[in-house]
């Protein structure tokens, strides 16, 4: 019976608080980097094509990529035939950090 138990607890859901709580921490660890934030002051309410903003933000084609795509996972950032927006996550996280 033990095993069961266990079993329905791993493979529910989350409970609300538990989602909220994991929403949090992602908009933390994305406003708290001083890379994703450059990033995302940069594309602002508008928009910007990846050139604008690898040459804006100096950054390694690497660099870009790897919190570009943490933005992307997070819900904070969308690409558009290469130009990149910020999604209402993202512009309310542009509204804190601004």
């Amino acid at each position: 019976m033990l095993d069961d138990e266990l079993d329905d607890m791993m493979c529910s859901r989350p409970s609300e608080r538990e989602r909220v709580k994991a929403e949090h921490e992602l908009a933390h660890k994305a406003a708290s980097h001083p890379v994703r934030r450059q990033l995302i002051r940069e594309i602002g309410a508008f928009g910007a094509m990846k050139a604008e903003l690898l040459e804006r933000t100096e950054l390694d084609g690497k660099v870009f990529k790897y919190h570009t795509e943490f933005l992307i996972n997070g819900e904070f950032l969308n690409i558009i035939e290469d130009k990149y927006f910020l999604s209402a996550k993202g512009l309310e996280l542009l509204a804190i950090i601004k």
